[in-house]
C-alpha cells in the first residue's frame, strides 16, 4: 500500500495561493460574462454603408481596427489643426496691428513726426484697410454666396447637405429661448444697454464720525406722557407744495448770500453814484468779483432800464454770453428769455420784455446797422475788454462816437487784466473805478524748464493734485476740440487703470459750441464757489477758452 507523501507547510500555502487565483479568475470571468449578457445590445445597420451616419461609423471602425488606415489619416487632422491655428492667429495679427495704429496715433498726436515714423504709420494704415477688404470678401453679410453643392461626385443627392443649405440661415436666426425678437426690438436693446449711465463709487459716501457720543444713563432724566396732541395732517399735494415752497425759500436766500459775498457788493453805491455822475467808466476788477453779473443787476435796480430801455453787455465768446445771462436770470428769479436773454449767432433767445442783454460783440455790431444809434439801450457794458478781439476794437470806436452825441448813455469798460490809463485816455480821459478784493487765494507757479509736451504735463499735474490736495475742481485750459477729446481720453485711461488706488475723480469735457441748453446748464455758477463738490470726488473741467463759472 503506497502512502501519500507528506506535505509539509510551504508546499500548502502554495496551493491554496494558486487555488484562490484560480477561483478569483474565474469569479471574474463569470461577472463579465454576466454583464455582457444584461448590456443592451446595438443593432447596426448595415444594409446602406454609404448613407450618413452609418458611413461615419464604418470609417471609424475601419480607423480603430486598422493602424495603418488611421496613419494615412492622421496627416489631414493634422492640416486641419493647422488651417484652424492660422486663421486664430491671422486674427491675432489683425487686432495686435489695430492696436499698435491706435497707440501710434495716441503717442504722436500733436506732435510732429518724422518722415520715417509717418511712413512706417501709413504703411500700417494701408496694411490694415488691405486686410479688412479681403476679410469682407468671404464676409456672408456682404453679398450672396452659393451654398455647398449637395450633389455628390456619383450623381447622388446628401440630405444632410441639402437640409444644411436650406435651413441653415434660418436656425442661425432663431431667437434664443423662443422669444420672437424683431430687428427693431434689437436695436433698442442695444442702444439702452450703451446708454445706460453706471454708477460705482459715486453712490458710496463718507460718513466722518466727528465725535464719540457718551451717554451716562445714571444721568438721565425721565419723563412720563401725560397726553398726546394730534397735528394738523397735511393731504400729499399740500405737502408737496410746502416742500417746493421751502426748497424755492432757501434758494433765494442762498443766491442773495451769494451775492452780498461778492467783492463787488460792498462798492455797490458807489459804483451807482460813479456811474451817475460819469457817462464813461473804466471798472477794474478782478476775476470772479461780480462785475459780470452784478453790474447790469444794479444798473436794472437804479432804473437805467425804466420805459422799455435796455442794459446790454457784451461778451466775446457765445458760451459766455449764454451762461452768465442763465445765472443772472436765476439771481432775478426769472426765465432767460424774459427780463433777461441773450443773443448770439444763430440764436436770440430774447422778447419784448427783456431788460438785461447779454450778446456777443459781433450781435452788438449787427445791431448798428438796423439802429446806428442804439436808442434802445441806456447803458452798455463792453466787458473783457482786455482781449481785444476785432469785434471789440471796432465797438470801442463805434460807442465812443456814439457817446458823445448821447449823454443819456451811460457806458462801461470792464476787465480785469488791462492797462486803464490808455483805456481811460482813449475815452475821453474817462474816470477809473477799481474793485478791490478776491474771493479765492490764487497762488501762481511755473516750471522750473520748459516741458516737451505740455498736454502730458497737464494730464501729470492733474493726478498730482487730485493725490495731494484737498478735494476740489481742477480746471484745466486747452487750446482746441482735438486736445480735449485727447486729454479727456487719457484721463480716464489712467484713472481706470488707478483704479480703487485713487478717489473717484469725475471728468467733465467742455466744449464752445455745445448746445445752448447744455452749455448754460454746464456753466451754471455754483453758489458756494468753485471749491464746491461733492463730498466723495473731485470734479475736472477741461474747456476751450472760456472761463468755467466752477
Amino acid at each position: 500500500m503506497d502512502m501519500e507523501p507528506i506535505e509539509d507547510e510551504e508546499a500548502r500555502k502554495e496551493r491554496e495561493r494558486l487555488e484562490d487565483l484560480r477561483d478569483r479568475d474565474a469569479f471574474a470571468e463569470r461577472v463579465r460574462d454576466r454583464d455582457k449578457e444584461r448590456a443592451k445590445k446595438v443593432v447596426e445597420d448595415r444594409s446602406s454603408k454609404k448613407s450618413g451616419a452609418a458611413a461615419e461609423a464604418a470609417q471609424r471602425r475601419q480607423l480603430a481596427d486598422d493602424s495603418e488606415a488611421r496613419g494615412q489619416a492622421l496627416p489631414s487632422l493634422r492640416l486641419h489643426s493647422r488651417q484652424e491655428y492660422l486663421t486664430k492667429r491671422e486674427m491675432q495679427q489683425i487686432e495686435l496691428l489695430r492696436k499698435e495704429i491706435a497707440d501710434d496715433e495716441a503717442l504722436f498726436s500733436g506732435m510732429k513726426i518724422s518722415k520715417r515714423e509717418q511712413r512706417d504709420l501709413e504703411r500700417k494704415k494701408e496694411l490694415l484697410k488691405l486686410v479688412e477688404e479681403r476679410l469682407k470678401i468671404n464676409d456672408k453679410w456682404e453679398g450672396y454666396q452659393l451654398p455647398e453643392d449637395y450633389i455628390t461626385e456619383q450623381g447622388k443627392i446628401d440630405k444632410k447637405k441639402k437640409q444644411d443649405a436650406l435651413y441653415k440661415r434660418y436656425e442661425e436666426a432663431k431667437p434664443k429661448d423662443d422669444q420672437f425678437v424683431t430687428d427693431v426690438d434689437q436695436w433698442e436693446a442695444s442702444q439702452t444697454r450703451h446708454s445706460t449711465f453706471r454708477t460705482g463709487a459715486m453712490d458710496k459716501k463718507e460718513f466722518v464720525d466727528d465725535y464719540d457720543y457718551v451717554f451716562d444713563e445714571s444721568q438721565t432724566i425721565q419723563f412720563v406722557m401725560e397726553s398726546s396732541l394730534p397735528g394738523t395732517t397735511m393731504t400729499p399735494a399740500e405737502r408737496l407744495l410746502q416742500q417746493q415752497i421751502d426748497e424755492a425759500e432757501k434758494k433765494a436766500k442762498t443766491i442773495e448770500d451769494t451775492r452780498k459775498s461778492l467783492p463787488i457788493y460792498a462798492y455797490k453805491e458807489q459804483l451807482i453814484d460813479a456811474i451817475k455822475e460819469h457817462q464813461v467808466l473804466i471798472v477794474v476788477a478782478e476775476t470772479g468779483s461780480g462785475k459780470t453779473t452784478q453790474l447790469p443787476q444794479y444798473l436794472h435796480e437804479a432804473g437805467y432800464t425804466a420805459n422799455g430801455q435796455k442794459v446790454g453787455c457784451t461778451q466775446p465768446r457765445r458760451v459766455a454770453a449764454m451762461s452768465v445771462a442763465a445765472r443772472v436770470a436765476e439771481e432775478m428769479g426769472t426765465k432767460v428769455g424774459y427780463e433777461v436773454g441773450y443773443s448770439i449767432r444763430f440764436e436770440d433767445c430774447t422778447s419784448d420784455k427783456t431788460v438785461v442783454k447779454y450778446m456777443t460783440d459781433g450781435m452788438l455790431l449787427r445791431e448798428f446797422l438796423t439802429e446806428p444809434d442804439l436808442a434802445g439801450y441806456s447803458a452798455l457794458i463792453i466787458d473783457e475788454a482786455h482781449e481785444r478781439t476785432l469785434s471789440t476794437d471796432i465797438l470801442f470806436a463805434l460807442v465812443k462816437d456814439i457817446a458823445r452825441f448821447r449823454p443819456e448813455l451811460r457806458l462801461l469798460i470792464s476787465s480785469a487784466t488791462m492797462d486803464a490809463e490808455k483805456f481811460g485816455e482813449y475815452f475821453d480821459n474817462a474816470p477809473v473805478f477799481y474793485v478791490p478784493g478776491r474771493i479765492f487765494p490764487v497762488d501762481i507757479h511755473y516750471t522750473p524748464q520748459p516741458e516737451a509736451n505740455y498736454l502730458h504735463a497737464a494730464i501729470t499735474t492733474v493726478f498730482q493734485i487730485h493725490t495731494t490736495q484737498p478735494k476740489g475742481d481742477i480746471l484745466v485750459f486747452l487750446t482746441g476740440q482735438e486736445e480735449i477729446e485727447a486729454c479727456h481720453e487719457n484721463l480716464q485711461e489712467t484713472a481706470r487703470a488707478l483704479g480703487n488706488k485713487i478717489r473717484e475723480l469725475i471728468i467733465c469735457p467742455i466744449y464752445a459750441n455745445l448746445p445752448s441748453e447744455m452749455q448754460a446748464k454746464i456753466f451754471e455758477p455754483t453758489p458756494e464757489g468753485a471749491r464746491k463738490t461733492p463730498a466723495s470726488s473731485n470734479r475736472i473741467h477741461t474747456t476751450h477758452g472760456q472761463e468755467c463759472p466752477h
